[in-house]
């Protein structure tokens, strides 16, 4: 997945969180901070391995949260996921 699907893919994921009004605050925070590190990571595509990991982890975690509440959700970030890692981020 090049940079240019993958900020459509985060466009997607901010959609779908503005048209939810069952997610908790906690999860609602938790996914808008994990966008965020996802922005910066691709601003920033030198940043070393180590520090990229607490990113994927905080993504598969919001996988598991939502798997079975909001499988539309669970999609688009699984597309994420699978996007930095084919950028190696």
């Amino acid at each position: 997945m090049n940079i240019d699907k993958l900020r459509a893919t985060i466009s997607e994921l901010e959609r779908e969180l503005r048209g939810m009004n069952s997610l908790d605050t906690e999860s609602r925070r938790m996914l808008e901070q994990a966008m965020q590190d996802i922005r910066d990571a691709l601003q920033a595509e030198e940043q070393p391995a180590a520090d990229r990991q607490p990113l994927v982890g905080r993504l598969q975690e919001a996988v598991e949260r939502f798997e079975s509440t909001h499988p539309s959700l669970t999609a688009v970030l699984g597309r994420l996921i699978d996007g930095l890692a084919q950028m190696g981020i």
